[in-house]
């Protein structure tokens, strides 16, 4: 084993015994359901010597084996290396089927761990003889007022963590008497509680609270990684592209 690899080995061990895996140990269900998916995402931790062309890394959990090498040349011509590679990151490696020297997509997991934010504005509830233009533009009594209200953001986002924990904060999660009496709405923030990476897609994990209190998780929403850098994360759900910006976390 050469110095280079010995040295991996050494990060990867000391990695492990602090217990800093991006990809913790998830519910019996969810690792059910991560199975269930077909998952056959590699996970590993970045060595020296990766750069534009390569990737070195050990396989996460470590094995004891040497650190591994992928040829990721085209996915980064394709814009398919999400985040920015360093010594001791956690990656999620997408292998190329048929060349087992390639990997198609690569996403440094720690770069999505953070605050990600967006501004959402309000939309007009349009009530029986509201008068409207073709645009649905309010044009009656009080409408400078309202077009106050409209222009009024909020800041929504989503929390990352490094125990596979997703919050949604910004909204409601349900309307209340107040949002019931305004004339504009904001969406309902989405009540989120796990992330993982499933053959390199983000999967976001949903839950609902049943009448005896239970929290019961739902079908993930599906999220593509459009873009991923220090301050900005673009993901494609089913509905179009969604834009964040990082925030950092104030302490409580």
């Amino acid at each position: 084993m050469n110095n280079k690899a010995l040295a991996c080995v050494l990060i990867g061990l000391m990695l492990t015994m602090l217990g800093c895996s991006v990809r913790q140990p998830l519910s019996q269900k969810m690792f059910d359901m991560a199975l269930a998916m077909g998952d056959s995402t590699l996970y590993g931790l970045a060595c020296d010597g990766c750069n534009d062309t390569i990737i070195v890394f050990l396989h996460d959990p470590y094995d004891g084996s040497d650190p591994d090498t992928l040829n990721i040349l085209e996915a980064s011509s394709q814009h398919q290396v999400f985040g920015n590679v360093r010594i001791g990151d956690r990656l999620a490696i997408v292998r190329n089927r048929e060349d087992s020297t390639k990997a198609d997509k690569v996403i440094v997991t720690q770069d999505l761990i953070g605050q990600w934010c967006y501004k959402v504005k309000p939309t007009l509830k349009v009530r029986a003889g509201m008068k409207v233009d073709s645009m649905g533009t309010y044009i009656g009594p009080h409408a400078d007022s309202l077009r106050a209200l409209l222009s009024e953001e909020r800041e929504y986002g989503l929390i990352l963590k490094i125990d596979s924990i997703a919050l949604g904060f910004g909204g409601s999660l349900r309307p209340s008497v107040m949002d019931e009496e305004s004339p504009v709405k904001y969406p309902l923030v989405k009540r989120y509680r796990k992330w993982y990476i499933s053959n390199g897609h983000l999967l976001l994990m949903k839950a609902r609270i049943d009448t005896l209190s239970r929290e019961l998780y739902e079908q993930p929403d599906t999220a593509e990684l459009v873009l991923l850098t220090a301050d900005t994360l673009v993901l494609r759900f089913a509905d179009g592209e969604h834009g964040y910006y990082r925030k950092e976390e104030t302490a409580n």
